[in-house]
């Protein structure tokens, strides 16, 4: 994934859906998550992607469309979220936690990724600040920004005890 270097802004719409849609397909958290996760009975599955759709570091933007970090899974040749990271949050008391998809441990190698999230969580996490960010920041197509997670360089991970268990990983803020 994207490391100590900037997200580049793209702001073509079509290409945005374009590369969301390859990342997150119809239907794929509904497949993929967890009911325990979402907030309550109007709540519903999201997949939600990383690196942005909205941006040319997007898995879902392919070489040929001017991305920088396209996810072919092997054999394809066009992006997929397939070849990305993918997890889905469920409740484990009263926290919610991110678990690998099918309990397949991530290499770390990989360009993106997606996972199947409360939507209300999804919807309301960035409440409008992206937009507003970009347009107070002036940020045009193609332009480089910095997403600063306040988490420094410290961060280690490591895998569970036992085979098949969720890697753990511990960040510390800054």
């Amino acid at each position: 994934m994207v490391d100590q270097k900037p997200l580049y802004y793209m702001g073509d719409e079509s290409q945005n859906n374009r590369s969301r849609t390859r990342i997150c397909p119809t239907g794929w958290a509904a497949d993929n998550g967890d009911p325990s996760a979402l907030v309550d009975a109007g709540d519903t599955l999201n997949c939600d992607e990383f690196a942005f759709a909205s941006s040319y570091n997007s898995g879902g933007m392919s070489s040929t469309e001017g991305g920088i970090n396209p996810a072919i899974p092997p054999g394809k040749t066009t992006p997929s979220g397939d070849a990305c990271i993918s997890m889905y949050a469920k409740k484990h008391g009263s926290m919610i936690h991110l678990f690998s998809q099918n309990g397949a441990d991530p290499t770390f190698s990989e360009v993106c990724g997606r996972a199947a999230i409360s939507g209300m969580h999804n919807q309301e996490s960035m409440g409008g600040h992206f937009a507003n960010f970009m347009k107070q920041m002036r940020i045009k197509d193609k332009d480089a920004y910095w997403l600063d997670t306040r988490m420094d360089d410290g961060g280690t991970c490591r895998y569970g005890v036992g085979g098949g268990q969720p890697v753990i990983c511990e960040l510390v803020a800054q």
